[in-house]
């Protein structure tokens, strides 16, 4: 008895689910319908950017030695020419005292030389020296002379590398990146610190190849910054990179920031629209109003049967949810709003 109600309700459930789907199929499946308005178009390229800055400099060291001061921390603005770090100096100091000292000593003795010398061709030219010990005497001044001038430049050499221990900012910026800490010994060419000047910061924008060929230098760009989200800004493609990617297929495009800006900082994300055409009084409908992709695609409208008539449609651009319209519809003509995975000849019930 139990067996045959179990029965009894199974076949009961598969009567109203088919019941209701021949009930559902008779009604028509329910669609909304919008009309053909007419308005602005903005076609736009769609793709993100990150802030990027060609004024960028690394600050490192030019001779061996401890790190004995760090002047400036991250996030703080410094001027060109500022002195942002200090390396320990003591044995640069030593050689330029001892560089000093050898020329004090052979400028003296060099001044002697001259002196003997003049003596000596005095006494050459009255008789009372003779022509050998004149010329050797000569010689030691001229020798000691050129010693003077090499010992003068040994000591100028000194004296600049005693100033690569004080190191500074190449460019006005704000420091970016801090590498090495105080007490850190360092190496010849190791870095230090990293300014980078935001003042002329750019947007780089990865645009998709198939795009490319919509883009051109002076177009507006919008882009909204993820770290600003109610301050959208708008700029103007700067420079086309001539390259594409093999693995992303896109190309770098460069986009001039607008001033005043919020303070966007080094590598920030934007969403990025490159506006490519306006259309004034074009007439719209919306993408998910139309089948297919091109420049013909499918619309549907409602005729007296209740059923779907598709429409060839010729599109126009488009932007993220609308294309213009140029053959096929006539304004505040009524399709349905969602196109997909609709037929024609299919029953509807309008909303």
């Amino acid at each position: 008895m139990r067996r045959w109600f179990v029965v009894a309700v199974f076949l009961t459930a598969i009567g109203f689910v088919f019941g209701r789907s021949v009930w559902q199929r008779a009604r028509g499946v329910e669609v909304s319908l919008v009309p053909a308005t007419r308005g602005r178009l903005v076609e736009a390229v769609y793709a993100t950017g990150r802030v990027e800055s060609d004024q960028r400099a690394t600050v490192r060291a030019r001779r061996r030695g401890p790190l004995k001061a760090l002047l400036v921390g991250l996030g703080e603005p410094v001027k060109a020419g500022q002195t942002v770090a200090l390396q320990d100096d003591t044995e640069a100091r030593l050689e330029v005292e001892r560089s000093r000292r050898e020329l004090e000593a052979t400028r003296a003795a060099a001044a002697e030389a001259e002196d003997a010398a003049r003596r000596a061709a005095s006494l050459f030219r009255e008789g009372l020296l003779a022509e050998g010990e004149w010329v050797r005497l000569r010689e030691r001044a001229a020798e000691l002379g050129k010693r003077v001038a090499a010992q003068e430049a040994a000591l100028a050499m000194a004296e600049e590398q005693l100033s690569w221990f004080v190191l500074r900012a190449p460019l006005s910026g704000t420091v970016s990146q801090i590498h090495r800490r105080s007490g850190d010994v360092l190496g010849e060419g190791e870095e230090v610190l990293t300014v980078v000047n935001l003042q002329e910061a750019y947007l780089r924008i990865a645009v998709d190849e198939r795009d490319l060929g919509k883009v051109q230098p002076g177009q507006e760009v919008r882009m909204l910054f993820d770290a600003f989200p109610d301050k959208p800004l708008s700029g103007e493609v700067w420079r086309l990179v001539p390259a594409v990617d093999r693995l992303t297929k896109s190309a770098d495009v460069l986009a001039r920031l607008p001033n005043p800006r919020p303070p966007v900082q080094l590598e920030a994300t934007a969403t990025v629209n490159i506006v490519t055409r306006v259309v004034e009084d074009a007439l719209l409908v919306p993408r998910n109003a139309l089948q297919g992709t091109g420049k013909t695609r499918t619309a549907f409208r409602v005729n007296r049967q209740h059923r779907l008539e598709a429409v060839q449609v010729q599109v126009g651009p488009c932007d993220g949810e609308r294309c213009q319209v140029l053959q096929g519809l006539g304004e505040g003509e009524q399709v349905v709003a969602e196109a997909a995975n609709l037929r024609a000849g299919q029953k509807v019930r309008p909303r």
